[in-house]
């Protein structure tokens, strides 16, 4: 099980673990669209198309390893020839179920902790990387739907 948990408050720097062993560290205010981190030496770099919702995994070459349609309720990860679906199963992006196969429930990420400033993710049969891509992709999709509602928010008090 991976768990990322934002090291301290305000930053947005992550320090990811799975089964209680450190991992990688990664930071969502990198360029402010995307986040990059390192997985056993290889580095990695999630892009995030800012208008059309879809996110990209580049390996250190830029080459896209896995990709995802526009994140939504439903949505899915394309890696090597193969479609991971997700679905929303709690409001306000609370928690992800992966489908397998059969399209029964495979795996979960949930947004958990103070401020829902953590994340954990339980995928069997996705690769580490891959997992870690998504887990970061929810964090990228819960920033960019903060930052919206910001601006709505403002425009709204007329500041």
């Amino acid at each position: 099980m991976l768990h990322a948990k934002r090291i301290p408050l305000p930053s947005q720097e992550y320090e990811l673990s799975e089964d209680g062993q450190a991992l990688t560290t990664f930071s969502l205010r990198r360029g402010r669209i995307g986040a990059r981190f390192t997985l056993h030496g290889a580095d990695y770099h999630v892009r995030t198309h800012r208008f059309s919702g879809v996110y990209e995994l580049l390996d250190g070459g830029g080459t896209v390893v896995a990709s995802t349609d526009r994140v939504r309720r439903s949505w899915n990860v394309t890696c090597s020839e193969r479609v991971v679906p997700f679905r929303r199963t709690a409001v306000a992006d609370r928690e992800y179920t992966m489908l397998g196969d059969d399209g029964e429930p495979a795996g979960t990420i949930r947004r958990t902790g103070h401020v829902r400033s953590e994340v954990t993710a339980d995928l069997p049969g996705l690769e580490l990387v891959l997992q870690v891509f998504v887990l970061v992709v929810v964090l990228l999709r819960r920033r960019r739907k903060r930052a919206a509602a910001a601006v709505r928010s403002t425009s709204l008090a007329g500041g």
